[in-house]
């Protein structure tokens, strides 16, 4: 079936998400080895969601105490891994553990602030054509580090990389290459058509995959700034030597130049070029 009447389709139907009364949402949160981020995350999103939410942590087999702090937890589903199965494969692991309209997945390291979430689920609502919504983030000395990513498929761009963030700073809504995969919206919807995440991927490139995956089959991909969000930055890569996380990029970017070298070709491009750094990924 052609993608545009796909789209039309799934515009007039009246189960379609955007016309949904109250749409849920999942949050999926994956953990490994940073106790101390995750306490802060999920506090944050227990005293900051003004929305509707089911809350999932999936563990790759921590071992600095998480396991047993999880354990602790009452209104939160928790999967724990006897192995580290690698980013992708846990977050696919928490959607599929959910029912909600929408699954937000979330690295350790973010921290929600007051009215994040309903913001992401509006920006949905105006537009059944979006697949991905992404927040503003920015770490904790309030520099930015996530605002989209922007350009050709060929040669993105990270908006606004370590900028001082600001009132005025990047708060326009708008369609990008790619968001951040920190925090990283989708429509359950659409998953059997633009599935979860590519289980190819151990760790980085999943979410870039995922937006391409979506821009390609007619779907778009926006930044929202009226959500914000604290990250904290490879934090939950923490442990692992700088010789592994090469490699593990490295592997991931083989993989994906070759999944989509001919996407790779087209020149449109997308979203401003206001940016102070470049890059294949949009999480460090």
């Amino acid at each position: 079936m052609h993608r545009d009447f796909r789209l039309l389709l799934s515009s007039l139907c009246d189960l379609s998400p955007h016309k949904t009364p109250n749409p849920t949402v999942d949050i999926v949160v994956v953990s490994y080895n940073c106790l101390e981020y995750l306490k802060k995350c999920i506090n944050s999103i227990e005293q900051h969601t003004d929305y509707p939410f089911t809350l999932s942590i999936v563990d790759n087999a921590s071992t600095d105490g998480t396991q047993e702090y999880l354990q602790t937890l009452s209104q939160v589903k928790v999967i724990i891994n006897s192995s580290n199965r690698g980013y992708g494969q846990a977050c696919n692991q928490g959607a599929k553990a959910g029912v909600g309209d929408f699954i937000l997945f979330l690295n350790a390291d973010t921290e929600a602030t007051p009215g994040w979430l309903s913001p992401l689920v509006q920006c949905f609502q105006t537009d059944p054509r979006i697949a991905v919504v992404g927040p503003k983030l920015v770490n904790y000395d309030n520099k930015i580090v996530g605002a989209g990513v922007v350009g050709a498929n060929a040669a993105p761009k990270l908006r606004g990389w370590l900028t001082p963030d600001g009132p005025q700073q990047f708060t326009v809504q708008m369609d990008c290459l790619s968001v951040c995969g920190a925090a990283y919206m989708i429509r359950r919807d659409l998953i059997n058509d633009l599935g979860l995440f590519d289980e190819h991927y151990f760790f980085y490139f999943e979410e870039t995959d995922y937006s391409y995956n979506a821009r390609y089959k007619g779907y778009r991909v926006v930044y929202c700034p009226a959500s914000r969000m604290y990250h904290a930055l490879a934090a939950s890569s923490q442990g692992k030597a700088p010789e592994e996380l090469r490699e593990l990029f490295t592997q991931s970017e083989r993989y994906f130049n070759e999944k989509w070298s001919e996407f790779l070709k087209e020149e449109r491009t997308y979203g401003e070029d206001e940016t102070t750094a470049g890059g294949g990924n949009d999480r460090p």
